[in-house]
């Protein structure tokens, strides 16, 4: 190409001096059309070095753009996969709305959809890890280029595209994730482990001044509720959009020991963590355990695990299950209990009515007589009262209806 250009100035030059003005190129355009090139290295040959240069440009510049749009769909899909693995190891393919960026559907390797959109609590994958996952491929389908990147019109049709997510690693690394209702927010908590690496326990996103007291406290309380898991690399990851304070003691601890593998990571689904922890392993109480289930409950959430003494202020809260506990063992008992529980339709897990002043059987604690109060929504017993004095078989300060 160097050559032809010198080879053009040249001549241009001769043909200025000996003839009447004018170059070679010109006079070539102005007695013969040229006809369009069919390429951009074509039309270099045709035209003057500027616009030669300009054209090997554009050119260079296009394949770099079409290189690093195939490189970003690469690896975007190479994160959303792990990003999905850690709450479904057994995911191969999934669909998204392309022009939305959301995603719509997680399949395994026989086509079984192990999540589908919309988020609920009790769905395996968390809201916040979803929302990462559809940023990432919202930024990604913004440039287009789907086709070349193998995603395929789903079965649902335009605009659902489906692809093949990259074959599974294998390695000893864990994770488990939950959220946790802080204080006028609700924040993530999301730990991975890794089996047989140089022993470490970390955790990033807390403020500088509590990171070292919150990890001993934490550290402290699993060795001495004898829940200590085998050497390797724990690290937990929080995001808050305010402080949580100690108050998430409880859910970070539980989520360290699902990825190690303690307890099943799918029993931290849909059940709400909150409560401090002693050195010694006992749950404490929290400053607002009121505002933190109301938090947790408007999220969706109606199972909850708190410290034995704010059960009664949880338990007034009469939309929820709580459970009061006094150590973190006894929190990772109940977890187990909960995740071997048989699921219970939508229909059984909504709250009874009835009709006021009618009614409502007797107490499961007390067996004293129930009638339906002027709501509808809740009991009480034929002298008005709703606090239950009797042992709480059944585990409420309040009267509990039977069946």
């Amino acid at each position: 190409m160097t050559d032809r250009l010198d080879f053009m100035s040249d001549n241009n030059e001769h043909f200025r001096r000996h003839c009447t003005g004018g170059d070679i190129t010109g006079l070539a355009e102005r007695l013969t059309a040229v006809q369009p090139a069919t390429d951009h290295s074509a039309r270099a040959l045709q035209t003057d070095p500027l616009t030669a240069a300009l054209s090997h440009a554009t050119e260079a510049a296009l394949q770099c753009t079409i290189d690093a749009r195939t490189s970003l769909h690469r690896v975007t899909l190479d994160y959303t996969a792990r990003l999905i693995r850690e709450a479904l190891p057994e995911a191969a393919a999934i669909t998204a709305d392309t022009d939305d960026g959301l995603l719509y559907e997680v399949r395994d390797g026989d086509g079984k959809a192990l999540y589908r959109a919309p988020f609920t609590p009790a769905s395996p994958l968390l809201d916040s890890l979803a929302d990462d996952i559809e940023d990432l491929l919202r930024h990604a389908f913004t440039f287009g280029g789907l086709v070349a990147a193998g995603w395929e019109i789903a079965a649902e049709g335009e605009p659902y595209r489906s692809i093949p997510l990259p074959a599974a690693e294998a390695t000893d690394r864990r994770t488990a994730a939950t959220e946790f209702p802080a204080s006028r927010s609700h924040g993530s908590i999301r730990a991975e482990y890794t089996l047989g690496t140089t022993p470490a326990f970390e955790i990033t996103g807390l403020d500088d001044s509590c990171i070292r007291e919150t990890l001993d406290r934490i550290r402290a309380a699993i060795v001495n509720s004898g829940l200590e898991w085998q050497p390797g690399r724990m690290r937990i990851d929080t995001h808050w959009t305010v402080p949580s304070g100690y108050s998430a003691d409880l859910a970070l601890a539980c989520t360290a020991l699902a990825a190690a593998g303690a307890i099943d990571p799918a029993a931290l689904n849909g059940v709400a963590l909150i409560g401090e922890l002693g050195l010694d392993g006992r749950v404490r109480p929290v400053h607002d355990i009121t505002g933190a289930v109301r938090i947790a409950e408007a999220a969706g959430y109606r199972k909850f695990i708190v410290a034995a003494d704010d059960f009664d202020k949880a338990s007034q809260n009469i939309d929820i299950t709580p459970v009061g506990v006094n150590d973190l063992e006894a929190a990772v008992r109940f977890l187990e209990e909960m995740n071997e529980a048989p699921s219970t339709s939508t229909e059984a897990d909504a709250p009874r009515r009835g009709t006021p002043g009618e009614d409502a059987g007797k107490c499961a604690q007390c067996d004293r007589p129930l009638i339906w109060d002027v709501t509808g929504n809740g009991v009480n017993d034929l002298w008005g009262e709703r606090l239950c004095s009797q042992p709480r078989r059944a585990g409420a300060a309040v009267h509990v209806l039977a069946g």
